[in-house]
């Protein structure tokens, strides 16, 4: 009961964006409160000093019990909805703009860790097959650095939208980039890469057939 009680009293107070610490006052209030009836009734009843400490040790590792509870509880649910904030909020930080019928662009922020780039690969995936698109250009401009991590988690996005038909081009390379990359011995031959989203954009368009 005490278990169930603290996991339902956790849950609320997360879920209204109270502190723990109110639990724990609540809980202490109580713990006053029910210790004074017990040695009122401890005085009427006449128990002996033996039955008194049993009582009172019977009750105290009930009310630690439920601080525990109450604490372990409150520190899952708070972790767990810190965790789906964060993921909602990568998950917005990949947006896929779809430009023209076949052609989406995503502009990557700050950045990639492993979290993210698997937010990035399920989006990229999802709506590259929603949108039916034959080109994504990724924009690399606000990203501050390109290691061999951050590569690594690009070529597995690349990699997985090909298999679904998608062909990725790479732009906002800028030359401190290119030359780190080049340090770091990371080769994108591969891909078709340029300095500018402007220029990704002229070279995508250019597979689209005119209208005449």
């Amino acid at each position: 009961m005490i278990k169930d009680w603290g996991e339902n009293l956790s849950n609320l107070l997360v879920n209204r964006g109270l502190p723990l610490d109110l639990a724990l006052d609540e809980i202490s209030y109580y713990r006053d409160i029910i210790g004074e009836i017990i040695k009122d009734e401890a005085n009427d009843k006449r128990f002996s000093v033996t039955m008194f400490y049993e009582i009172i040790s019977h009750f105290n590792t009930i009310v630690d019990d439920a601080v525990q509870w109450v604490s372990r509880s409150y520190l899952q649910d708070y972790t767990k909805q810190i965790k789906h904030a964060q993921y909602a909020i990568d998950e917005l930080s990949v947006p896929i703009v779809q430009m023209t019928k076949e052609t989406g662009i995503l502009p990557l922020v700050g950045d990639l860790d492993t979290q993210r780039a698997q937010i990035l690969m399920e989006n990229a995936l999802a709506k590259g097959s929603e949108y039916k698109l034959k080109w994504l250009i990724i924009d690399l401009s606000a990203v501050p650095i390109i290691d061999t991590m951050v590569a690594d988690q690009l070529f597995k996005v690349i990699a997985g939208l090909q298999l679904i038909g998608v062909s990725v081009v790479l732009s906002g390379i800028r030359s401190e980039i290119a030359q780190t990359m080049v340090n770091l011995g990371i080769t994108i031959d591969h891909i078709q890469t340029f300095a500018s989203l402007h220029q990704a954009v002229s070279y995508t368009n250019s597979f689209i057939p005119s209208v005449g």
